[in-house]
């Protein structure tokens, strides 16, 4: 496991879930953390034992939802950081489980402003100040649901594959710079994210041999600080799963569709 002291991390989303374990992980590598969520209460207990080995950490409450407020929010990460973020993880997302004639035009701009437009409008206002450093990481966060099959999650699977075309094209324009852009795929993960949600139907049913745990999944994302690899996964499972799907996709679905629909 990577030694991060002296590392300055933010990580959205990091009041449960992938998130706070992220944290707690990065904190005990000797990491510094600028944790960032909407629910107070529940970040400050995710600090607290943040603080248990990284003292100097920090919180910053706010709605990811609300784009025109991140800039603001660059600003103040990175001076709670004292001028210096060397990992931006964009770990924040809603699920969005409805099938496409279920969904309302609302559904669907509200997953893509939290999913997409936000972890994207804060690796803009991040970017500058890592070029102008020229050192930096920015770890973008999607979904097996663009690996698998977009049954039930449509809206959810579009956000992030946007992300994903978003990192790519990061990932490529900065190779002549030392700021990398990475993406990380989890899998199925036991966590707060993958349980009933208003406005979401029931989540699918879920193999335990095939589910990870959230500290699991923290451990794998940070694996990815030491790779110039384009995309990382929580594990071989999932990235056999992709292969098998890229290398014929059109026989992939039609047995989706077969499992899901009987058609």
């Amino acid at each position: 496991m990577s030694d991060l002291t002296g590392r300055n991390i933010v990580i959205t989303g990091a009041s449960s879930g992938i998130g706070q374990a992220l944290a707690i992980e990065a904190a005990q590598r000797g990491a510094r953390v600028a944790i960032v969520a909407r629910r107070a209460d529940r970040l400050a207990t995710v600090l607290k034992r943040c603080h248990e080995s990284s003292p100097s950490s920090t919180m910053v409450v706010a709605d990811l939802s609300e784009l025109e407020s991140i800039d603001a929010l660059a600003s103040t990460l990175i001076d709670s950081l004292d001028g210096r973020v060397d990992v931006l993880v964009n770990n924040a997302g809603v699920p969005k489980r409805k099938r496409t004639d279920q969904m309302t035009a609302d559904d669907v701009e509200g997953v893509m402003a939290i999913n997409y437009f936000s972890p994207v409008r804060l690796t803009l206002a991040m970017l500058p100040h890592m070029l102008e450093r020229n050192s930096g990481d920015i770890v973008n966060v999607s979904s097996m649901g663009v690996h698998m099959a977009a049954f039930g999650v449509s809206a959810y699977s579009a956000s992030k594959a946007a992300l994903e075309f978003f990192t790519e094209g990061l990932y490529v324009e900065l190779g002549k710079t030392n700021v990398r852009a990475h993406l990380f795929v989890p899998g199925t993960t036991a966590s707060e994210f993958s349980t009933d949600k208003p406005g979401n139907n029931a989540p699918f049913p879920s193999d335990p041999a095939a589910t990870s745990t959230s500290e699991e999944v923290a451990i794998a994302l940070l694996s990815c600080l030491e790779t110039e690899s384009f995309v990382t996964y929580t594990g071989e499972r999932e990235a056999q799963t992709s292969s098998k799907r890229n290398a014929d996709v059109n026989a992939w679905l039609a047995n989706m569709r077969q499992v899901f629909t009987g058609m």
